[in-house]
Parts: C-alpha cells; structure tokens; sequence
C-alpha cells in the first residue's frame, strides 16, 4: 500500500490536499498496532473494520486498520450469509485526520429472522463447484450475491465459489468500484449481485454486476 512522495506531491500541487496517514494492522481478535502508512490519494479516511466468521457454530473475531474511502466509511453493518458453511459479519468506523483513532467498532447481534426472502447458497474455497442449496435470507439481507471462479491475489490463485443472502451495502461497496479496502485488492472475473427473490415469488434478473477488484476484497476478508 506504499505510494511514492511524488505522487503526494502532485496531489498537494493539484489541490486535491496531502496524502493521509493512517495505522495499519490485522490481528485475531478485537485490536492491533501498526505502522503508520501513506494512503493513495483516493482514501480520505483510516478505518477500522471488525469481521466475525461463524463456521459450523464456532466463531472467531478480526480487527484490521488502515486506508478507506468515504463510500466505504458508509458501509456501516454488513451481514453475508453463505448457509450451513459460513457466515460472515462486519462493521465499519472511520475519522478522517493523520494516524486518528476511530470510534471503537462493535459487530451488532445476529439478527435471525427470516425476512422473507431466499437466496441460493454455496460456499467452497478449493473448488468452482459446492452442493448449492436455498436458504432463507435474515434481517437485513435482501440481497443475493454469486461469486466463482479462479481468484486471483498477490501471485498465486485460488478456485473459490460463494454464493448467499447479502445486505443491499454489500452490493453498495461493490457496485461503487473501489479498488481496495484497507490495502487488499484481487482479480476475479464479474459475477453477479441480485435482488433476493420472496418466498412466494420467482427470482428478479440481476440487479447489477459486480466490479472484479471489490469482489476480490469481499473474497480476501472472507479468506482471511
């Protein structure tokens, strides 16, 4: 995530203000230190994300700090739920001044009623294909998102499939473009965001494509 001084130079002589600093780290659990790193001109904000993953009824907690954008500061609470292999929620704070501290962050409780709506699921790191079957979407997602295919980030690449109930500020980060979140990015090919179908009905058409780069960063958290 290093960016040369001559491009803060240049960003400071286009009036666009100099180059933030903010704390970077990933740990286990709820904190971490870092170093201090120079943001790309395009992220205003150092934030702080907090992910907990629950696997077969286990579940482990992540901190990471570093550059954001302001689209991703709104990302607030976000709920991704891949069925009876995974699930995945995370929540966003951010400030905006050189190497300032965010708002502690907490990952508000799983809400587990059903909204209605259903989505197709299927969750698998080591291949393009998994069992896929439906599941119910919870609380806040009423979005559906597909993703497979060969992921691939920082010289190697790995066959991933996920499929799931989202929160429509998933499909939000995602269709804003964004290359990076807190100095992750990947290459994956497009695949879809959708809105979730009810119950009753037959699922809608796709509701947009997913921009290959912050599909890889949603899969790298996922992976991480």
């Amino acid at each position: 995530m290093k960016v040369s001084l001559a491009v803060c130079i240049l960003a400071a002589l286009l009036a666009t203000g100099a180059c933030l600093q903010c704390e970077v780290c990933e740990e286990p659990g709820t904190s971490c230190t870092g170093d201090s790193d120079t943001c790309r001109n395009s992220e205003d904000s150092c934030g702080i994300t907090l992910t907990e993953d629950t696997m077969a009824g286990a579940k482990t907690q992540r901190i990471l700090k570093g550059c954001v954008t302001a689209t991703q500061c709104k990302a607030g609470s976000i709920s991704m739920n891949f069925g009876t292999a995974k699930a995945r929620r995370m929540s966003v704070a951010c400030c905006q001044t050189d190497n300032c501290t965010p708002e502690p962050v907490k990952v508000p409780p799983a809400d587990t009623k059903p909204n209605g709506r259903r989505c197709p699921a299927c969750y698998s790191l080591t291949s393009e294909q998994c069992r896929e079957e439906t599941i119910q979407c919870t609380g806040a997602e009423t979005q559906c998102m597909d993703i497979a295919g060969p992921l691939k980030s920082g010289g190697r690449t790995t066959k991933i499939i996920m499929k799931g109930c989202v929160t429509e500020s998933v499909c939000t980060q995602i269709n804003a473009g964004s290359g990076t979140f807190l100095g992750i990015t990947g290459d994956l090919p497009t695949h879809k965001c959708r809105a979730a179908s009810s119950a009753a009905g037959s699922a809608p058409g796709p509701a947009g494509l997913l921009p290959a780069a912050l599909a890889g960063l949603l899969l790298l958290t996922l992976l991480s």
